[in-house]
């Protein structure tokens, strides 16, 4: 473990958690669904409450998003799965376009065979996702674990507290 393995982690996994966290808190906390004041523990019940909400509705309407994170899990562990699931996703979609076989390579086994080996991809990457701390390098497996958790709940706060983007303040002054 080297200091560019903690940089490396920062930039992968610590600031999305930051971002993605604070994203959805900060939704959270403007709706109403979660108090402001509540502290760690009143927060991972009120996610509790919520995700037990959503999975006793037939249909979700909350955002796409907050779909997902619900599905993956809710709290830190959803946050960590649904961003491994995008980066695998984008990446095999990135690697796809820019590395395009043909398609007489993607058809060989035929069309039910391209279907069932997208069908496959997709399975291997959710079980990927569900297991995301498995995804990232294995040699510091502890520290993106770490790493990841700070990320979460310094966006949590970030959220908590109100910080926002100084959008304005840019716009103005650029």
């Amino acid at each position: 473990m080297s200091i560019f393995d903690l940089i490396e982690a920062l930039i992968k996994l610590g600031l999305p958690m930051v971002a993605i966290s604070w994203l959805m808190f900060s939704w959270l906390y403007s709706s109403g669904e979660i108090d402001r004041e509540a502290d760690r523990k009143a927060v991972k019940l009120r996610l509790k409450k919520m995700k037990n909400t959503f999975e006793n509705k037939e249909a979700h309407s909350a955002g796409y998003v907050y779909d997902k994170w619900m599905w993956f899990g809710s709290g830190f562990y959803g946050l960590a799965a649904l961003w491994t699931f995008s980066v695998i996703e984008i990446s095999d979609f990135l690697s796809f376009i820019f590395s395009f076989p043909g398609f007489s390579v993607l058809f060989e086994d035929g069309v039910i065979g391209f279907f069932i080996s997208v069908a496959l991809g997709q399975l291997g990457n959710l079980i990927s996702a569900f297991i995301w701390f498995s995804y990232w390098p294995a040699d510091s497996r502890l520290l993106w674990l770490l790493v990841a958790y700070l990320g979460y709940w310094c966006g949590v706060e970030l959220a908590r507290r109100k910080v926002e983007l100084p959008l304005n303040v840019w716009r103005d002054k650029y």
